[in-house]
């Protein structure tokens, strides 16, 4: 299993590294937040399977998390932000109110070198799915809107084809979202 670290050095420096899996891959969610932060990348986390839990009244649905899975890769964007926009992120992932907990995890990339980054976990995690994306129940489901960020991110990012056929498959809700939520996010765009 993974070395989880609580601090992170990295924001000593003025800035730090954040390993982005879920709405945050793409830059144009990300910088709604946090307009410091430049990609540098991408990246994956080792012996971490990708997951939806918990409901996001934001997104209508499940929202990502990373659980700890021998075997399992969770591919990212790595960003670097200016510590001035730690709480900014903190705040958007919920911190404050214990959905989300901040943690310092390795992320590898494709190269080979490893970074420490800032990552998000679920406080509450779900168990592994016992049929596959076929069986994720409707409580576990991301809403389609949450799902065409997080692809779109995926694709700005480069992240592995496979990888990305894979995020086209998680089942989700069929909520297309808040109107003016999606203008905000200009997912209104059909090329995805």
């Amino acid at each position: 299993m993974a070395a989880i670290k609580s601090a992170l050095p990295e924001a000593v420096t003025g800035t730090f590294n954040y390993f982005a899996f879920g709405s945050n891959l793409w830059s144009k969610r990300l910088h709604m937040g946090s307009p410091t932060a430049v990609r540098k990348g991408f990246g994956y986390l080792e012996n971490f399977r990708l997951d939806f839990f918990h409901y996001a009244a934001r997104w209508r649905g499940a929202p990502a998390t990373i659980v700890e899975q021998q075997g399992h890769r969770v591919w990212g964007a790595l960003w670097e932000i200016n510590a001035t926009n730690l709480p900014d992120l903190d705040k958007q992932e919920g911190v404050h109110n214990q959905v989300y907990k901040a943690l310092t995890l390795p992320v590898r990339t494709p190269s080979g070198e490893t970074l420490e980054c800032r990552v998000y976990q679920l406080v509450k995690n779900p168990a592994p799915l016992e049929g596959g994306e076929e069986e994720r129940p409707f409580e576990r489901q991301p809403s389609k809107t949450y799902m065409d960020v997080i692809v779109r991110g995926a694709k700005e990012t480069g992240l592995p084809e496979d990888y990305v056929r894979f995020l086209e498959t998680v089942k989700h809700n069929g909520y297309t979202g808040d109107p003016q939520f999606e203008i905000d996010l200009a997912v209104q765009d059909k090329n995805l």
